[in-house]
């Protein structure tokens, strides 16, 4: 079936001076860019959209997200709109509420944020004790790094004033060394999730919930965003069973590229064989995914110079990796050998340097490395000396640029003004010849493409303040960084991203033309049509 695109602004991310008539797609590719006339002579009777002068581009891609966390994430309590600690004590409660009789399994709320609760605290196993303490409750930070567990779960956890701090996290004590509650980094909060489900915590830090339905969920949010290629960072194995599961079955509606964790190592390409080469069933595994630190905003993002002091923390540290120099070292050769791409989590400047250092020694012995494109996952505090090395590494930043909305306010507290105005520095990056993708790092933040596009133009937090205009890049630099970019992360440069004959027909309707709408009313523009491989699927 023949489909022709007219009368409407069409931006191929080729050039922002492009300005063809229409698209012309067949069996799901681009068959043809240029004139209407030519093209409908060229066409046999195609049907014809007319766009009505609204925007036809390439669809977005996801550089970094747990698009399967996204939809577990939906099952859970919502604690994104509390503002006190009362408030999220209420929601959970609400929620244990509404249950069945006699049902007695774990309560787990998601995404409270200290930054915005009256308290400026992270709940305590106290204040979540008001909830139930007869079950365990859980209560996870929306960064996904820290949460905090009633003293039910704490008990069940095994955790006591003698319990040590795990490698690459730590949990909060009270002034007599028994435990708060509190737990911080993936390290710590897998006691409790253990605690929770033994078999592995139902889908690792994300939480629970049907596999199949969490899918449905996520990939309907995601194409409803004009997302057709996603990603699945750091998979465990029971996640890459249940996507495994669902390509088997064609239930995948977009593309999906999945990073087992690292530790799981090579079993993960030899239990799933069939996905490491093109995608099957729309999956592919596309490599392998290192986490060497935290979270800015729950200060615990691995720096090299201290926090700035703030009340309950005034002599602050520098926070810590998530794994020694040596084990890093370990797996990127390991992994390096396979001939993947490796990527690598890391907020803090430190944790960026042992990427930087790990990839230059490990890409010196074995170019394969620098050859599969690694990329850094968040960059949010990478210095201009380190994105220098970065551009000669060909290491390609993907940068969480939504984070100076979110959490703008918190940056500049965190990190004073000379280094929280620099948060998620994509114009430091693009000015030294590093190439820039944007994510969401979804369930994190919402996969709002349009938003990231709008608050890496803008730079300004959701209190209205302005966090360091210096870094702002153009809307075309932002668009680029989530499509053409985006698919040259994935290797994927000459089949998607752009509108040219012979690319994948994944395209997008957008109810404005980015490049002719002021900055500041980027995030209104709607997407109206989601079209993957030359079909609807999503229709507003």
């Amino acid at each position: 079936m023949q489909t022709l695109y007219h009368s409407g602004r069409i931006l191929t991310m080729v050039d922002p001076d492009d300005a063809p008539e229409a698209v012309l797609v067949e069996d799901g590719l681009i068959t043809g860019v240029g004139s209407s006339a030519d093209l409908r002579e060229r066409a046999d009777e195609p049907a014809e959209v007319d766009l009505a002068g609204r925007t036809l581009m390439p669809s977005f891609v996801d550089s970094h997200g747990h698009l399967l966390g996204h939809g577990r994430l939906a099952a859970l309590v919502d604690l994104e709109d509390a503002r006190s600690i009362d408030e999220v004590v209420a929601a959970l409660r609400k929620r244990l509420a509404a249950r069945e009789a006699g049902d007695v399994s774990p309560l787990v709320g998601a995404k409270y944020d200290p930054t915005q609760l009256a308290e400026g605290r992270h709940p305590t196993r106290d204040d979540l004790d008001r909830v139930s303490t007869e079950i365990p409750v859980l209560a996870l930070h929306r960064s996904m790094h820290v949460g905090a567990a009633n003293s039910v779960l704490v008990e069940a956890a095994g955790i006591t004033a003698e319990t040590p701090d795990p490698e690459g996290g730590r949990f909060g004590r009270r002034p007599d060394g028994t435990p708060d509650g509190f737990a911080e980094e993936h390290s710590a909060l897998g006691a409790l999730l253990t605690a929770i489900a033994p078999e592995g915590g139902k889908g690792g830090i994300f939480g629970g919930g049907d596999a199949a339905d969490a899918l449905r969920l996520a990939t309907e949010d995601y194409l409803r965003h004009g997302i057709t290629t996603a990603q699945e960072g750091a998979a465990d194995p029971g996640t890459v069973t249940a996507l495994a599961d669902a390509a088997r079955a064609g239930d995948l509606p977009l593309d999906l590229v999945v990073y087992p964790v690292a530790a799981w190592g090579a079993p993960a390409r030899e239990q799933f064989a069939e996905f490491t080469g093109d995608y099957a069933g729309r999956l592919r595994l596309g490599g392998y995914k290192l986490i060497l630190d935290g979270s800015p905003q729950a200060r615990s993002a691995w720096m090299s110079e201290p926090y700035e002091p703030i009340p309950g923390d005034e002599h602050p540290g520098c926070a810590y990796p998530a794994h020694s120099d040596e084990q890093v070292l370990a797996w990127t050769r390991e992994l390096a050998a396979d001939g993947v791409q490796l990527i690598a989590h890391c907020n803090g400047d430190a944790a960026a340097q042992q990427w930087i250092d790990t990839v230059t020694q490990v890409g010196a012995e074995n170019p394969a490395l620098l050859a599969e494109r690694p990329v850094m996952i968040h960059a949010q505090t990478v210095r201009d000396d380190q994105l220098e090395t970065m551009a000669r590494l060909g290491m390609i930043a993907s940068i969480f640029s939504v984070h100076t909305f979110f959490w703008g306010d918190a940056h500049l507290r965190n990190f004073g003004p000379r280094r929280g105005r620099r948060v998620s520095p994509a114009r430091s990056a693009l000015d030294r010849g590093v190439r820039v993708t944007l994510h969401q790092d979804s369930p994190v933040t919402p996969p709002d493409m349009l938003l990231s596009i709008w608050a890496a133009v803008n730079r300004i937090s959701r209190e209205g303040t302005p966090v360091g205009p210096e870094e702002r890049i153009s809307t075309w630099e932002a668009l680029r960084a989530v499509t053409t970019d985006a698919a040259y992360q994935y290797g994927e440069e000459e089949t998607k991203g752009q509108i040219r004959e012979g690319m994948r027909a994944d395209l997008v309707i957008l109810s404005a033309d980015p490049l002719a709408t002021d900055p500041q009313d980027l995030r209104d523009i709607e997407v109206l049509t989601t079209i993957k491989d030359g079909e609807v699927v999503h229709s507003a």
